[in-house]
């Protein structure tokens, strides 16, 4: 049997286990450079603000009604999905990590399912202040569907989709459109062979739908019934990691951009540490603002000659591929760096020419100087392009403090 773990409103629900004041208000988080809202407690659902709605253009009416925007907190968003994440398996064991907001997990059929969702919402709440919304049933596609049912619940937020008839009355009043891993092209293509809803895309003749649509979707209805057609995944390492940002105002000065982006190697080859990575070469990137009458955008592949997680070095490569694509007679809206060739830093050694004693070395100076920045603050120590203290480069008017990540703001208790 499967459940889905899922936070509720899980950015606002953040902010507001360290900010009482925003209890029973409408609040919104919005999205770099204070752009578009993107998550909504549900008081601002009700005010009926949208999602990625413009906050331009929702300011006004959103203020007028008593309403707190805030800017988005990434590093607070993720450091709580950690602990979130870290609870869950601990009761389950392995889980699948699907978004930062919600996990896949497993057990027997055998187990009380009811008193396993209650006992991890309850542990969740207790040991973090998120609330979630869990969802179980005996297919992952059918855990999609009770995860949404349990989040319209009031109390509880829990949602059993374990026996008929209430699979069914859930598939009948939900659109075929909303089923997970039924996209907008194929939503088209079922309503004119008249499928509507989820229950009729569930009853549909079998063969026909594997030879109309192909075993994707064939395997989605079978997901439906509740045979499980999709296992739980393993957390794979990502393949390429990319860090990259929309800039508050456009920067045209070479020295500046290379000051910009090196912060966002420094970041990518963090996360690229954090999973046990090396990497073989980076992608550096610039563009203008798409919005003026010329524009122009570039990239360029510099590749290592060793698979590394130096920073350093990441940096040299950013630099020299930065110089062949940077056009001194334009401005820059946007940039940022891509690491690629990815592989696993136990992986065996392929290429004998490559000295292993070198890359262990460069693997465990920078996992010295993690452990340090981690122990004493973000970037007690760092890079000589870098610049001192922590840089966004984006426009965060509303941003929240980082409760969790700083010594310097951490909460006070009075």
């Amino acid at each position: 049997m499967y459940f889905l773990i899922d936070c509720d409103n899980f950015f606002v629900s953040c902010e507001k286990v360290f900010q009482p004041r925003l209890k029973n208000r409408p609040v919104v988080v919005l999205s770099n450079n204070d752009g578009c809202v993107v998550s909504r407690s549900y008081e601002a659902k009700a005010l009926g603000i949208p999602m990625c709605a413009p906050w331009f253009k929702i300011e006004q009416m959103f203020k007028a009604a008593g309403g707190v925007a805030l800017s988005s907190n990434y590093e607070l968003y993720a450091d709580m999905s950690k602990r979130v994440m870290q609870l869950i398996e601990n009761y389950f064991g392995k889980i699948e990590i699907y978004s930062i907001d919600e996990a896949f997990a497993q057990t027997g059929d055998n187990q009380d399912l009811l008193h396993a969702a209650l006992t991890i919402r309850n542990q969740i709440l207790t040991q973090t202040g998120i609330s979630v919304s869990v969802g179980v049933a005996p297919s992952k596609t059918l855990c999609k569907v009770a995860s949404e049912q349990a989040k319209k619940l009031s109390f509880a937020k829990v949602c059993l989709l374990t026996e008929q008839p209430a699979i069914s009355q859930a598939l009948q009043t939900l659109d075929v459109g909303d089923v997970w891993g039924i996209g907008r092209k194929l939503v088209k293509k079922l309503n004119f062979m008249g499928i509507f809803t989820a229950a009729e895309l569930a009853t549909a003749p079998q063969a026909q739908i594997r030879q109309s649509f192909g075993i994707t979707t064939a395997k989605t209805q079978q997901e439906l019934n509740g045979i499980s057609c999709l296992k739980t995944e393993d957390n794979l390492a990502q393949k390429s990691i990319i860090c990259s940002r929309t800039f508050e105002t456009e920067i045209k000065d070479f020295a500046k951009l290379v000051q910009v982006i090196s912060e966002f190697v420094d970041n990518a080859c963090l996360r690229l540490r954090e999973q046990n990575s090396l990497a073989g070469g980076i992608i550096v990137f610039i563009a203008t603002n798409r919005f003026h009458e010329q524009t122009y955008n570039n990239s360029k592949l510099i590749s290592l000659s060793e698979a590394s997680c130096h920073t350093a070095k990441f940096i040299k490569a950013m630099i020299e591929g930065l110089k062949s694509i940077y056009n001194p007679h334009f401005s820059y809206k946007r940039a940022g760096v891509m690491l690629t060739d990815i592989s696993d830093v136990n992986t065996p050694q392929a290429d004998f020419l490559i000295s292993k004693q070198s890359q262990n070395k460069d693997t465990s100076l920078m996992q010295t100087i993690d452990d340090l920045n981690r122990k004493l603050g973000r970037k007690t120590l760092y890079f000589g392009t870098q610049a001192q203290g922590t840089k966004h480069y984006i426009k965060r008017e509303f941003k929240s403090r980082s409760y969790t990540t700083s010594w310097n703001e951490l909460p006070i208790v009075n």
